[in-house]
């Protein structure tokens, strides 16, 4: 969960979300993460990517483990961000 964490964290500081939907798919060849809210949203440009409210972090780790990395975002529409990791089946 620590990894989750500031992901989580900025839907409850900052989204002033209603509902934040956490799912975790686990299968084969890869796990995903995505955590929705229907919080106040923001413009995901590159620089509040690289500067606000720990994306940076979020940013930083997926890249550690090889993850691929979506944020998206619009104005009074919430934010969904996707980690997704590709693992090698076990055989």
């Amino acid at each position: 969960m620590r990894r989750v964490s500031p992901a989580f964290t900025n839907s409850i500081r900052y989204a002033n979300a209603k509902e934040i939907r956490i799912e975790l798919i686990y299968e084969p060849t890869q796990c995903c993460l995505r955590i929705k809210d229907n919080g106040q949203g923001f413009e995901a440009n590159h620089t509040i990517l690289n500067r606000g409210f720990g994306l940076l972090g979020i940013t930083e780790r997926a890249e550690r483990i090889g993850a691929q990395l979506s944020i998206e975002s619009r104005l009074g529409q919430g934010t969904e961000t996707i980690v997704s990791v590709h693992r090698e089946a076990s055989t």
